[in-house]
C-alpha cells in the first residue's frame, strides 16, 4: 500500500478525534497536531489573523517562507514546493537556507479571519511532499475549516444562550440566579472598602471562593491573600501560627518565624470557621483587630500590621454568644458587614451551570475528554437537596467522570438514583425530605468506608466536625456501620 493510501486511512481515523473537540481553543491545536502526524511533517504552523489572532507552531520556533504563504493564498489551494521546483527563486532560496526538502501550505479560513494559513515542511534528506500529499492536505484543510466554523458557531450560540439565560461569570463564580446576583452586587460594594466582612452560610457554599473574589476586586488585590482554617489548627500551635515566634522562644523554635498576620501584610487574611476559635485565642485576635499590631511569642515589642480581615463561619454565632462560646466584643468587631451565601438548593439552575464548569475542568484534568449531563441527570440534580452544597456537587462530578461511559453522565453516575426514589416514597414535608436524603447519603458513605468518620467526611465533602453534628442531629451512630 502506498504512503498516500496509508496517510488517507490514518487521516480518516483521526478526523473522528477532531469531532470530539467542541471549542475553537481546543480544536485548532488538535488540527495542527493531527496534520503534522499524518503527513509526517517536521514542522507545522497554524496562523489565524483577525480580532483574536492565533499563531501555533510545532516545534516552538519555526522559520517559514513568506513567499510560500503568499503564493498559496493567491492560488487559493494547497500547494507543494520542493528542491526540484525552480518556478520561484524566493521559494528555492527559502528551502535551501532552511535546509528543507519541501514546503506545503494552504489557506485556512475561520469565521474570524479569511487570511489564515496552515503550513508544513520537511527537513532535508526526508522524502519530499508529493502531489498526492497535496491533494490529501487540501481535502483535510477543507474538512477542518468546516469543523472550525462549526466550533465557532457553537461558541457563539452558547454565548448568546448564556446572555438570554442571564448567565454571568465573575472570576471563578458562575451563576444566573437572582439570589446570587444580589450576593455579588453586595460583594462588589464591599470589595473597595477597608471594613471587616463576615461571610455566613452552610458548609460547602463557597465561602473561601467569595473571600478571594472580594480580595481580588479590592485595592489590596496585588497583595497576599492568606487563608486560615481556624478549626484545623491544634490549640497549642495557634498563637505561634497566627502571630509568629522568636528563635528559641519554646522547644522546637529553631528559627524565628512570621505568623499569618505578617504574611498577609498589606493584603487580606481569611479566617475560615472563626466560630471554632477557642476563647483564649478570641481574646488575642480581638486585641490585634483593635490595636492593629501583633507580638511574636518570645518578643516584647509590637509589630504593626495592615491587614484586612474577612472571616467566615457556618456556626450560629448569635447562639454561640448566648452560650458564652464566642465573645460578644469579638462578634461585634467582625460582624460589621455580614454577607450570607445561599445554599445550593436555593440557587435553581445554578447547579447545572456549576456542574458544567466542573465537568469541563475535571474532564480535562483527568484526561477523560468531553462529557455532558443527560436530561435525567439534570432532573435529578435539580430535585436533590445538596446538603454539602457546592463542595458536594464538585465531589459528585469528580466521581461521575470516573464511572460514566460514552461521554454521558447519568443519575447513577452521580449517586442520585437511589436518593430520588427515596424522595418519591415517603417524606411529606421539606424538612422530612431533607433529613431523609441526608440520612441516606451519610449512611452510604459510612458503609463505603467502614464507619471511618474522616474518610466519610472526605467522601461527603464536609468537615469531620460538621459530619458529627449532622449525625447527632439525625441520630446516626457510626457503631451501626462497622
Amino acid at each position: 500500500m502506498s504512503n498516500s493510501m496509508l496517510a488517507t486511512e490514518k487521516m480518516l481515523d483521526v478526523i473522528s478525534t477532531l469531532l470530539d473537540e467542541q471549542r475553537p481553543e481546543s480544536l485548532l491545536p488538535k488540527i495542527l497536531e493531527v496534520v503534522q502526524d499524518v503527513l509526517r511533517a517536521d514542522a507545522a504552523v497554524l496562523d489565524i489573523a483577525g480580532e483574536n489572532p492565533l499563531h501555533l507552531t510545532c516545534p516552538e520556533n519555526v522559520s517559514i517562507s513568506i513567499s510560500a504563504v503568499r503564493l498559496a493564498k493567491s492560488e487559493n489551494k494547497a500547494i507543494v514546493w520542493n528542491q526540484l521546483d525552480d518556478d520561484s527563486a524566493d521559494l528555492s532560496k527559502s528551502i535551501v537556507q532552511n535546509q528543507l526538502t519541501s514546503i506545503m501550505v494552504s489557506p485556512f479560513r475561520t469565521p474570524d479571519s479569511e487570511s489564515g494559513y496552515l503550513y508544513l515542511q520537511r527537513a532535508a534528506r526526508e522524502e519530499p511532499f508529493t502531489g498526492d500529499d497535496s491533494k490529501l492536505f487540501d481535502s483535510f484543510v477543507a474538512i477542518c475549516e468546516k469543523f472550525a466554523f462549526a466550533a465557532y458557531d457553537r461558541l457563539r450560540d452558547k454565548e448568546s444562550l448564556d446572555t438570554l439565560k442571564n448567565v454571568k461569570k465573575k472570576g471563578s463564580i458562575v451563576y444566573s440566579s437572582q439570589v446570587m446576583d444580589e450576593v455579588i452586587a453586595l460583594a462588589d460594594k464591599l470589595a473597595p472598602l477597608p471594613m471587616p466582612v463576615i461571610i455566613r452560610g452552610e458548609t460547602g457554599t463557597g465561602k473561601e471562593v467569595m473571600a478571594r473574589y472580594i480580595h481580588d476586586h479590592s485595592p489590596r488585590a496585588d497583595k497576599p491573600f492568606v487563608a486560615v482554617n481556624c478549626g484545623a489548627i491544634p490549640a497549642n500551635l495557634m498563637e505561634s501560627l497566627f502571630f509568629g515566634h522568636a528563635k528559641g522562644s519554646f522547644t522546637g523554635a529553631i528559627d524565628s518565624r512570621k505568623g499569618f498576620f505578617e504574611e498577609a501584610e498589606g493584603g487580606t487574611i481569611f479566617l475560615d470557621e472563626i466560630g471554632e476559635l477557642p476563647l483564649n485565642m478570641q481574646v488575642k485576635l480581638l486585641r490585634v483587630l483593635q490595636e492593629k499590631h501583633i507580638t511574636r511569642i518570645g518578643e516584647s515589642y509590637d509589630i504593626p500590621v495592615n491587614v484586612r480581615v474577612i472571616s467566615a463561619t457556618h456556626v450560629d454565632l448569635e447562639q454561640a454568644v448566648k452560650e458564652n462560646k464566642f465573645r460578644e466584643d469579638l462578634y461585634f468587631r467582625i460582624q460589621v458587614m455580614p454577607l450570607k451565601l445561599p445554599p445550593l438548593r436555593e440557587r435553581g439552575q445554578d447547579v447545572l451551570l456549576l456542574a458544567e464548569e466542573f465537568l469541563t475542568r475535571y474532564g480535562a484534568e483527568y484526561g477523560r475528554g468531553k462529557f455532558h449531563l443527560s436530561r435525567n441527570a439534570e432532573k435529578s440534580m435539580l430535585s436533590y437537596h445538596w446538603p454539602g452544597n457546592v463542595r458536594e456537587l464538585e465531589n459528585k462530578i469528580q466521581k461521575a467522570l470516573v464511572q460514566a461511559v460514552h461521554g454521558v453522565i447519568q443519575p447513577k453516575d452521580l449517586g442520585l438514583d437511589d436518593t430520588q426514589s427515596l424522595l418519591k416514597e415517603s417524606p411529606r414535608t421539606l424538612k422530612e425530605a431533607r433529613e431523609a436524603v441526608e440520612r441516606d447519603v451519610i449512611s452510604r458513605a459510612l458503609k463505603d468506608c467502614g464507619a471511618n468518620l474522616t474518610l466519610a467526611a472526605k467522601i461527603l465533602g464536609v468537615d469531620r466536625k460538621v459530619l458529627r453534628e449532622i449525625m447527632e442531629r439525625l441520630g446516626i451512630r457510626k457503631e451501626d456501620y462497622k
